[in-house]
Formats: C-alpha cells, sequence, structure tokens
C-alpha cells in the first residue's frame, strides 16, 4: 500500500483535485500541525471528504519520532500525510519519504502551493532574483540568530532578494510577526557590524512586509523598515522579504502598485 505527502496548499480553496481524490480514499491522515498555518486544513476538512478515515494530529515529534510507525502502516494501508504548501518544503517530509523508500513502500509526493510561491507572487518581484531563503527564528539564552544576518548580506552583495520566513512555534502558541521581525533585524544587524566593523545597511533597504499571502485579506507592504513595521497586519503567517539593493524597474512598479512602496 502506498504513502502519500499531499501539498494541502495555504488554505483549503488550495487544494488540488489529486489531494481531495486522495483524503477521500485514505484509511488514515495524518495533518501535519507545525509546519505552517493553512486555514481550513483540519479534522473538519478531511472528515468531510473522508468520514471512514481515522485522523491523527501530527506535530513535529510524532512525524519525526513516529516515523516508523507510519511507514509500517503505509505497508498495509492507504496513509496520507496532510502538510500545509508544499509537502517537500520541510526536511522531516523529505525524511519520511527516504524512510519510506528504504522500506521498500511506495512513496508518493503531491504538490501543492506554497507559502513561498504565495509571497512572491504578492510582491511581483522577479522569482529568478531570489537568493538563498532563510528563516529568522526567536533568540534565545546564549543564542542569537546573526547566521540571518549572513545569509541576507551574502544575497544582497550579489543582487538578489531575500526571502526572510519567521518562526512559528505553533505548539507554543508563538508565530513571529512582521513587526517582531523587522525589530529583530535591525537589531541584529547592528550588534553584528558592530562586532565585525562594518556599516549597517538594513535602516536605508527596501524591505516587504506579507501577510497571509494568497487568502483574502492577505496584506502586502513594501518600503523603509520603519514604514513595514508600524503598518497594520492580519494574524500570521507573516514573511519579510529584503530586497535586492538595486530594484529593476518592473519590480519597483510592482511594489508601488501591489503593496504601496513609497520609497521604491
Amino acid at each position: 500500500m502506498p504513502l502519500y505527502l499531499v501539498g494541502a496548499g495555504i488554505s483549503a480553496r488550495y487544494l488540488t483535485l489529486r489531494a481531495i481524490q486522495l483524503i477521500g480514499s485514505a484509511d488514515v491522515v495524518y495533518i501535519d500541525t507545525y509546519t505552517s498555518i493553512a486555514p481550513g486544513i483540519d479534522e473538519e476538512l478531511v472528515t468531510r471528504l473522508n468520514p471512514r478515515a481515522r485522523i491523527v494530529k501530527a506535530s513535529r515529534e510524532l512525524l519525526e519520532q513516529g516515523s516508523r510507525r507510519i511507514v509500517e502502516e503505509a505497508q498495509r494501508m492507504n496513509v496520507v500525510v496532510l502538510v500545509p504548501g508544499d509537502p517537500l518544503h520541510a526536511t522531516t517530509h523529505i525524511a519520511l519519504l527516504l524512510e519510506a523508500r528504504r522500506a521498500g513502500v511506495d512513496a508518493e509526493v503531491v504538490p501543492g502551493v506554497s507559502g513561498l510561491q504565495a509571497v512572491v507572487d504578492a510582491t511581483g518581484l522577479q522569482v529568478y532574483r531570489f537568493g538563498r531563503p532563510v528563516t529568522l527564528v526567536y533568540p534565545e539564552e546564549g543564542f542569537k540568530p546573526y547566521s540571518t544576518i549572513d545569509v541576507v548580506r551574502n544575497n544582497r552583495r550579489a543582487g538578489l532578494h531575500t526571502m526572510v520566513l519567521l518562526d512559528l512555534r505553533l505548539d507554543e502558541g508563538r508565530a513571529m510577526t512582521v513587526p517582531e521581525a523587522v525589530e529583530l533585524l535591525l537589531s541584529l544587524e547592528e550588534e553584528l557590524a558592530h562586532e565585525e566593523g562594518w556599516e549597517p545597511e538594513l535602516r536605508d533597504a527596501v524591505i516587504v512586509g506579507v501577510a497571509r499571502a494568497g487568502l483574502e485579506d492577505g496584506v502586502c507592504i513594501a518600503g523603509r523598515p520603519e514604514e513595514v513595521a508600524s503598518a497594520s497586519y492580519p494574524p500570521p503567517p507573516h514573511t519579510l522579504v529584503v530586497t535586492a539593493p538595486r530594484l529593476h524597474p518592473m519590480e519597483a512598479e510592482a511594489l508601488k502598485t501591489l503593496c504601496g512602496c513609497k520609497s521604491c
């Protein structure tokens, strides 16, 4: 029997026909509850599509430490792991796919509309001008995410935009917002610049705050950091984009038109 890693998209409205078919024929559906926030991807939806399926709300711990059990179930029944966005944008799911293949279990990946794709679409920035994406996590005792600044700086030196994914700790009820991210990013850059002896540059950069990309209440705000940080946003998921030092004229127009940029 197969294991299906199914991308649910950024909300229930973005479920593909293939996803609906597989949920409807599944014996067990694991709903990923930690990767991202996807409105409508929940037990009620799965029950409507397949009243007979056993539903399991799957934390990161379950998907990682319980992966062997999931693979063993897929040897005798149809198992769906339903993941917000695209199923292979998290390493946990790649590891599960590989474990299934090693065990001789048929494993199929069903792509979904990802949050990354939705953010690019919301901004109008050119996709081939994005460099390496990076996650900005909350600081903890004895740790600050200075590596995020390194990625942003390297991308900007190469003339590329940076998609900054914001920390989601859904099991703790925490989800980083655009204003929080802007404040943290600027403070990290100032600290690192002071320590290493270079001039901060992000206070003069054009950045983009995106909330709930692709959803009806989605918001995109572009401008200088203080403008983006002071704007109002709907609840998470939120994402930040730090643009390249130079925008293509079409990108500048897109940010003005789609995200209200006054500094582009």
